[in-house]
C-alpha cells in the first residue's frame, strides 16, 4: 500500500489550497490588521476631535509622570468645560501626553457630549492614521500575493515553456537547406525512434 507523496492528502487540502500556509499567511495578515484598524480608530477620532469637535477648557485635577523610553512628560485628567457652555464631562484624560506640567486649564477639545478623551493640537491624527493605513496596506498586499490570479504558465517545465512560446511566434521562416541542417534532422530522426 504505498502513498504517492507527490500528492498532497485531500485532507489538507482548502478550496485548492493547502491550509497550512494558508494559516500562517492569515496570522501574518491578521498581525497587520489588528493593529492597523487600532491606529485608524484612534487617527480618525483624534482628527475628528481636533478638526470637528467642541473646543472648551479641562481644568486639571490629577497628572501622572509619564515614561515611555524618549517621550516623557505628563499625563493628565480633569473636568471639561465647553467654550460655549453648552455642557461639562466630569472626567476627560487629556491626549496626547503634555510636556510640562499644567498650572492653568488646558485648551483642547472633545468629540462630543460622551466623550473621556480631550485632545490638545497635536499630529497624532496624522501618524496615528497613517499608520494605519500603512498597517492594513501591507496586509492587503500579503492578502493579494496570496489569492491573485496565478499565471498558468508559471507551473510548467522550461522544455513546455519553450514549446509554446515557438508555437505563438509561429514559423521560423524557410526550411533550412544544406549539410548540417540535414545531419540536425538525421539526429531527431535517431533520437526519436
Amino acid at each position: 500500500m504505498a502513498r504517492d507523496l507527490a500528492k498532497p492528502s485531500e485532507r489538507r487540502r482548502l478550496g485548492g489550497l493547502d491550509w497550512q500556509p494558508l494559516l500562517i499567511v492569515g496570522g501574518f495578515a491578521a498581525l497587520l490588521v489588528v493593529p492597523g484598524l487600532l491606529l485608524l480608530v484612534r487617527g480618525v477620532g483624534a482628527a475628528l476631535a481636533e478638526y470637528a469637535g467642541s473646543p472648551g477648557q479641562v481644568r486639571v485635577t490629577r497628572c501622572v509622570p509619564y515614561d515611555q523610553g524618549k517621550g516623557k512628560g505628563w499625563t493628565c485628567s480633569g473636568e471639561f468645560v465647553a467654550d460655549s457652555g453648552e455642557f461639562r464631562i466630569a472626567e476627560v484624560t487629556i491626549e496626547p501626553y503634555l510636556e510640562e506640567r499644567p498650572t492653568a486649564p488646558v485648551a483642547a477639545r472633545v468629540l462630543d457630549r460622551r466623550s473621556d478623551v480631550a485632545w490638545i493640537p497635536s499630529l497624532v491624527p496624522l501618524t496615528a492614521g497613517g499608520g494605519g493605513l500603512a498597517f492594513l496596506g501591507m496586509a492587503g498586499w500579503v492578502g493579494w500575493g496570496v489569492f491573485r490570479p496565478g499565471d498558468p504558465e508559471e507551473n510548467l517545465s522550461k522544455r513546455a515553456r519553450r514549446r509554446l512560446e515557438r508555437q505563438r511566434r509561429g514559423p521560423a521562416g524557410p526550411p533550412q537547406l544544406g549539410d548540417r541542417a540535414n545531419s540536425r534532422r538525421r539526429r531527431r530522426r535517431r533520437s526519436a525512434t
